[in-house]
């Protein structure tokens, strides 16, 4: 673990320094096939690759230089690099040079991105979310130990390696800081921007730590579960995130708002703690572990009946704001086991904890196949690629 700030600068230097000297120049169309072009975006293209010696189908995204730079491009890297290899942490193995053009490549065996499997204004069943959980919740953890913050934890950033979510993996650290580091913009995907960070300007600049990260990741939990978001954005213009606040800071006097009525107490604690207006009481997000046997989703409720026309506008569905959040800037069961309020997390068995988490990872069926159908899968643009992939990163300079 990371003892202090400048002990993980120091790291993330050293690493860049080393990736730098570490460049090798080979010719991409020596030892790969150029398959097809998957798609375009803002940062650049995305191109599909098979390796001549291997067979392996490749994913390669080229960045064009003039929008980014070499130290960024190798300070990306050496993060992930950092956080090799945890197994819900995508791990990167090296980089490679030719000519114009600069690589860095990381173990991506993926069939799309979490996005793909959300049904808006639906959601995911409360088993696959779960498991999701557990994986999440220990990748955020490992990454918090090493002292750095992700800042941009989303459904599009966590990629699936299998359709039921037995494995899923954190992946691009672009926008990762320092814990410590002081935020004098915002940082993040506006949906899923804590309300510290939204409040973030010039003259009042925020400390950057793990809270940040936790907050993000109850919002993609509220996001799997119903298929859409709880607000636009945490601030207090915000009509839907306003009630959520004022009901938060009266649990005892007033019932839970229309989009958050539909959860069972288990899971609506969970979320308060995840969730907290005050980061200083936010739960850490190993914590949700201890609600895997209450019930997460009842019976699909639709959130429009009952509810203003003012906090309808709010209940988008995943697949419309997710399309927008690719910009920075900018249930099957009743409710049953529920954890009394007066129940403490120590007297939760830690035996029938670790069995609890160990029914939701444990998987009946094989290793995804190489045959599965194909996914949207969110790299800067939409693009197709199959299940054995490989993601490279490539940045791209001018001549």
């Amino acid at each position: 673990m990371a003892s202090s700030t400048r002990d993980v600068q120091l790291i993330l230097e050293g690493l860049v320094s080393f990736a730098s000297w570490g460049l090798q120049e080979i010719d991409l169309l020596e030892n790969n096939c150029v398959i097809q072009k998957l798609g375009d975006g803002g940062y650049g293209s995305v191109l599909m690759v098979q390796d001549k010696k291997t067979d392996q189908k490749m994913a390669l995204k080229l960045l064009e230089r003039n929008k980014t730079t070499e130290f960024a491009f190798l300070m990306e890297f050496s993060k992930s690099f950092f956080h090799s290899p945890p197994p819900n942490i995508i791990g990167s193995h090296g980089t490679a040079f030719k000519a114009w053009n600069y690589f860095a490549f990381a173990q991506e065996l993926s069939i799309g991105d979490l996005c793909s499997l959300i049904t808006p204004h639906d959601g995911l069943l409360e088993d696959t979310v779960k498991r999701c959980a557990v994986q999440i919740s220990s990748a955020l953890e490992f990454i918090d130990s090493k002292g750095l913050v992700h800042l941009d934890i989303k459904p599009e950033n966590i990629l699936i390696f299998d359709e039921e979510c037995y494995c899923i993996k954190i992946t691009d650290f672009g926008l990762s800081c320092i814990k410590g580091t002081m935020a004098k913009t915002w940082i993040g995907t506006v949906s899923y921007m804590a309300p510290e960070m939204s409040q973030v300007t010039d003259e009042d600049s925020l400390l950057v730590d793990f809270p940040l990260d936790v907050w993000s990741f109850g919002i993609v939990l509220y996001c799997l579960l119903t298929g859409e978001f709880p607000w636009h954005s945490a601030v207090s213009t915000d009509k839907a995130y306003s009630s959520f606040v004022e009901w938060q800071c009266n649990l005892e006097d007033i019932e839970p708002p229309a989009p958050w009525s539909r959860f069972p107490p288990g899971a609506l604690k969970m979320f308060n703690g995840l969730l907290a207006i005050d980061c200083s009481k936010r739960s850490t997000s190993c914590e949700v572990l201890l609600f895997l046997e209450e019930c997460w989703k009842e019976e699909i409720i639709d959130s429009s009946e009952g509810t203003s026309s003012d906090a309808d506008t709010t209940n988008v569905s995943v697949e419309f704001e997710l399309s927008k959040s690719c910009l920075k800037s900018d249930i099957r069961k009743d409710a049953h086991a529920r954890m009394p309020s007066n129940v403490s997390y120590s007297s939760i068995s830690t035996t029938s904890l670790l069995s609890t988490i160990s029914s939701y990872l444990t998987s009946d069926s094989s290793e995804c196949d190489s045959d599965r159908r194909y996914q949207s899968f969110h790299v800067g643009a939409e693009i197709e690629i199959g299940c054995m992939t490989t993601i490279y990163w490539i940045l791209e300079r001018q001549i």
